[in-house]
């Protein structure tokens, strides 16, 4: 992808996010044939007409215009007003002040990071761009606003050095190490160590296991920690951990089985749910990456050996069901 095409991912991803979260906004995807890829349209349903809004190259205005007008023309019932936020490079060659006066445009300056025209009618976004230039010179890691995920990694980090200073071995973890930390025994368990259901979720079996956890768990968890709030992330989190160990108790009896990747697929499970109920809003896109990675780390699963499968199905069953239950009640 070239660079243009780089900016213009980055500047839509935060751009529309912006959009459905603050402005009430919905999305919708249509596919393009001069790109050959989905692109995306945000759109605003007022009583009698639609407010739209797409971002695009400069060099590619014109094409985008017409494409957003064709799709437009054939999916919605009521008049709407086409607006492009024009990504700029370097020297603006197109027509300013829009003579043809099909559509609203706001022309911004990657360079300089500010809008260098902008038409009436898409002052608003004016806003919008201004909100942007602001989160974008926030470089440093907010920890108070992903406090519990940073947490989470932290407690699981902590634990996985006191393995590796019992175990001696920070790559590998031996088996002796990890059923005297807590890691899930089904013969321990049936004699009364049930604790052993929720500890097994912090315990990760080498340097790449825990690396690969914390990773995902950085990334997933912002999401649903964003999503949900502090308060049910945790309660997905844990319930998810403690599903997942569940599951493997019952289906995996002979396994020891170790690690937070239970967790994780809960987490996974509850922004599946997300993204489901709220596919109007956000667009069907948000479901469709969950369900695929979802089915890349299935396929992960069940070609390497020594994963406990159902340990992972366990969690993603009971984070997605739990996410349902909260959805159900915020509702109310």
């Amino acid at each position: 992808m070239k660079k243009g095409g780089v900016y213009l991912k980055k500047f839509e991803k935060v751009f529309f996010n912006i959009l459905t979260k603050e402005l009430k906004f919905y999305m919708k995807n249509y596919y393009s044939n001069f790109h050959g890829e989905d692109k995306w349209v945000g759109l605003l349903n007022l009583e009698d007409t639609y407010v739209a809004v797409a971002v695009t190259l400069d060099k590619d205005e014109e094409i985008t215009y017409k494409e957003v007008k064709d799709y437009l023309e054939g999916s919605l019932d009521r008049p709407f007003i086409i607006n492009l936020i024009v990504l700029n490079e370097g020297d603006y060659f197109g027509d300013y002040h829009n003579s043809s006066g099909y559509y609203n445009k706001l022309v911004f300056s990657l360079s300089e990071r500010k809008a260098i025209y902008c038409s009436e009618g898409s002052k608003v976004f004016l806003q919008v761009l201004e909100y942007m230039n602001k989160l974008d010179s926030k470089k440093k890691i907010n920890f108070k606003e992903y406090k519990i995920t940073y947490i989470l990694i932290i407690i699981n980090i902590l634990v996985f050095l006191i393995e590796a200073f019992l175990s001696r071995n920070i790559f590998d973890i031996d088996f002796y190490t990890l059923v005297y930390m807590g890691a899930k025994v089904n013969i321990l368990i049936d004699h009364g160590e049930v604790y052993r259901l929720l500890t097994a979720a912090f315990l990760h079996g080498g340097l790449m296991h825990i690396l690969f956890n914390m990773g995902a768990l950085n990334i997933i968890g912002k999401e649903v920690e964003t999503i949900y709030g502090s308060k049910k992330y945790l309660a997905i989190y844990f319930l998810s951990a403690l599903g997942g160990n569940i599951f493997s108790y019952i289906m995996s009896p002979d396994s020891i089985s170790v690690g937070a990747s239970g967790a994780v697929f809960g987490l996974l499970g509850a922004m599946l749910i997300f993204g489901i109920k709220e596919r109007k809003r956000i667009g069907k896109r948000y479901a469709k990456n969950i369900i695929e990675t979802i089915a890349i780390n299935v396929v992960i699963g069940l070609t390497i050996p020594n994963i406990d499968n159902f340990g992972h199905l366990g969690g993603l069953v009971f984070g997605g069901i739990l996410a349902f239950i909260l959805s159900i009640k915020k509702q109310k």
